[in-house]
């Protein structure tokens, strides 16, 4: 067994995101899932959610006190800027996709449109069509963003980029995938970097299986 444990779910986003800065640190780890709304559960995280992780006697629960716990714990390439103005555009970066991409883009879409049919229920068509005008500003705003840049927060791929990939997975397998990122060139070569790193490619939750 690893000394770093990652528990919860392969396929949740924020698994990935500190699956990915794990990998991108060449740390080893171990993924155990949990027993969600349990007891067990409550130990883990106080408030129920998903990923915590142990390493030794270190526990830690948020995404963000994960991710920057394993870059400044571990060796490897650093996965936040140096000087304070960058590193300030990925905290940015980072506050932005947790408020403002992941509750339309994973809580009103995703699991509506994608996980919903896999349980056998029905989406919600109303509560994705309110969705909607707040998933398309946050890829416009996203493009524009990467139109100087090769990653979110500069050239340098950051604990940022970890974050918004996951989200960004989801959004485009779904049906309206290709038409949210139509024309979004930006974003589109954003992807292909994304998508052709080690940590992005070996983190790939399984996939996705509609209930008989």
């Amino acid at each position: 067994m690893s000394d770093v444990i990652i528990h919860g779910f392969p396929q949740s986003s924020y698994v990935r995101t500190a699956r990915m800065a794990l990998e991108e640190k060449g740390v080893s780890y171990d993924v155990q899932p949990i027993d969600p709304g349990t007891e067990s559960h409550r130990d883990l995280h106080p408030f129920m959610k998903m990923p915590s992780m142990d390493h030794g006697d270190v526990h830690l629960y948020e995404t963000s006190a994960i991710c920057r716990y394993v870059d400044e714990a571990f060796d490897g390439p650093s996965l936040q800027p140096g000087d304070a103005a960058t590193r300030a555009r990925m905290n940015q970066w980072i506050s932005s996709i947790n408020d403002y991409f992941y509750p339309p883009m994973i809580r009103e879409f995703v699991l509506q449109r994608i996980v919903a049919p896999m349980r056998g229920n029905e989406p919600d068509e109303e509560r994705i069509a309110a969705a909607m005008p707040e998933i398309r500003h946050a890829i416009d705003v996203t493009d524009a963003a990467l139109a100087d840049n090769r990653f979110l927060a500069g050239e340098d791929f950051s604990l940022a980029d970890c974050f918004l990939a996951p989200i960004f997975f989801y959004v485009g397998i779904s049906p309206e995938g290709p038409k949210l990122f139509a024309g979004k060139t930006n974003i589109g070569a954003w992807k292909a970097r994304i998508g052709d790193m080690q940590s992005f490619q070996v983190t790939m939750p399984p996939k996705p299986e509609a209930a008989e």
